[in-house]
């Protein structure tokens, strides 16, 4: 292969792998999650059993706080007054119902 063309198809390859893992939101741990708390960058666990109570009547089964390029995501794992599981995702500094 040519050298131009190699170069062009690295290229394509880097800008795929870089836009697919911008799509991909990152997992942050306990630690973050504190700070941000108390940074006043997003509800508290607190808050967040309060909104879900709202949301669902339902129990709060797990909690975890995502990060993608904009904003910052609760998914939450529910179980509902049915006995049905259901994943919720909450705006982590608004408490909005977010689609995700």
């Amino acid at each position: 292969m040519k050298k131009p063309q190699l170069l062009f198809f690295a290229a394509l390859l880097l800008s795929v792998t870089l836009s697919a893992s911008a799509l991909q939101p990152i997992r942050l741990d306990v630690e973050a999650c504190r700070k941000l708390v108390e940074a006043g960058e997003i509800l508290s666990m607190m808050d967040l059993m309060e909104r879900v109570e709202q949301l669902s009547a339902g129990q709060l089964l797990d909690s975890v706080l995502l990060q993608t390029d904009t904003v910052y995501i609760y998914e939450l794992e529910v179980a509902g007054t049915d006995g049905v599981v259901r994943m919720l995702h909450i705006n982590a500094r608004s408490g909005e119902l977010v689609d995700f």
